[in-house]
């Protein structure tokens, strides 16, 4: 009985404070990369969408030919499809609210 007890524990403390999958470290550190390659490469073109979407691959290319320097090697457990969507302000190249799709191990 009392060895469930623990283990019941165990499993709710897990369950409550996750795998680490989504970790506030990565979320704020791809909110902060997205923001930046908001900012540089489609704010001028965003007015009138709703949402624009920024992944890990779309970072790893501004790396490469954008002349960035992301430091994706903090992001190496997630996938390159990991991304974050910034939902904008109606007629506006504003961000409202940002949403997390990572996909971490």
């Amino acid at each position: 009985m009392k060895k469930g007890m623990i283990l019941m524990s165990c499993l709710g403390i897990f369950l409550f404070s996750g795998c680490g999958c989504n970790s506030n470290s990565e979320k704020a550190l791809m909110e902060e990369y997205a923001k930046d390659y908001y900012n540089s490469f489609m704010k001028d073109y965003a007015e009138g969408n709703d949402a624009v979407e920024i992944n890990i691959e779309m970072l790893e290319n501004a790396n490469e030919n954008g002349g960035k320097s992301y430091d994706l090697d903090k992001l190496k457990n997630c996938k390159s499809s990991s991304k974050v969507i910034f939902t904008l302000k109606k007629n506006s190249t504003s961000i409202a609210e940002t949403e997390y799709d990572l996909n971490c191990e």
